[in-house]
């Protein structure tokens, strides 16, 4: 993360977390059907009548001849483009109005070469910070839960009959509790694992150990943090490019303000002869 973010949040421990439309991966979330014109017609079928009425009035249809177009199979064709856009659309933005996630990565089997890789996309092109938690899986309460991404060659595909109504029902909403944590295979160097919170928490839940979600106006925008307990931090790393006094004042800062008997500071330099950092300790 950039350097004044990084700050800002050792010092407050508040974290920005993102629905799946804020990612810079098109793919975040989406799905993949099976059957899906079998649903449209059995669904056209079951709600016959309403979508007749509602047709009729959209298109002012006032004689029995104009009425009587609106069959099973005019209204399967008149509904099944939008229908194909609507739950083509709806993963994503299904699982973006339930859940925002916070993304990290394992420290556990990262390579040295995607290391490189994560300074440059991750922090500010070297001039930001990564900071390195001891998280619990599920804290007292369990408001969150950490889940590793499973990298795919293909969307994993969802029967469309399964649904018990249109876009609902609980094989669909199984479906998109596990596309939120789906990626391509072109992404497995991240070897990610997120943090998955439900949007709406119960009053009582919004403070335990760990986590709660908070609500702040940036840039005109309603943005989402949500709490880390700063004794889960358990190292922070400058980036190559950072300035070595400006990581020495936040240092000094947080020690001041906070204490930082339980965190590790280190900075990458750049490993002679070879494309990967080392790591240099920050007093």
């Amino acid at each position: 993360m950039k350097f004044e973010h990084a700050a800002e949040s050792l010092r407050d421990c508040f974290f920005k977390v993102s629905g799946p439309l804020d990612f810079n991966d098109p793919f975040e979330c989406r799905g993949c059907y099976h059957h899906f014109d079998e649903a449209l017609r059995k669904y056209v079928h079951q709600n016959f009548e309403r979508l007749r009425f509602e047709s009729i009035l959209r298109t002012n249809s006032t004689t029995p001849e104009l009425q009587a177009r609106f069959t099973d199979e005019f209204l399967f064709k008149t509904y099944f483009d939008s229908a194909s856009r609507s739950i083509d659309s709806s993963w994503v933005n299904a699982v973006n109005e339930t859940v925002l996630m916070l993304c990290f990565v394992k420290e556990r089997g990262l390579k040295a070469s995607s290391d490189v890789l994560f300074w440059s996309h991750y922090a500010d092109s070297g001039k930001g910070v990564r900071i390195v938690f001891d998280m619990p899986e599920r804290p007292r309460g369990g408001i969150y839960y950490m889940k590793e991404v499973e990298y795919c060659e293909k969307v994993p595909a969802f029967d469309c009959r399964k649904m018990d109504s249109w876009l609902h029902g609980k094989e669909f909403q199984d479906y998109l509790e596990r596309a939120s944590h789906l990626k391509g295979k072109a992404w497995k160097y991240e070897n990610e694992i997120r943090m998955i919170i439900p949007r709406r928490i119960p009053e009582r839940m919004k403070r335990v150990p760990f986590t709660h979600l908070c609500p702040r106006k940036k840039d005109g925008a309603t943005r989402y943090f949500v709490r880390i307990d700063y004794d889960a931090i358990r190292r922070v790393d400058f980036g190559p490019r950072v300035d070595l006094d400006q990581a020495v004042r936040l240092i000094q800062d947080l020690k001041r303000e906070k204490g930082t008997e339980h965190i590790a500071f280190w900075q990458a330099r750049l490993k002679h002869g070879e494309y990967i950092y080392a790591y240099e300790k920050v007093a």
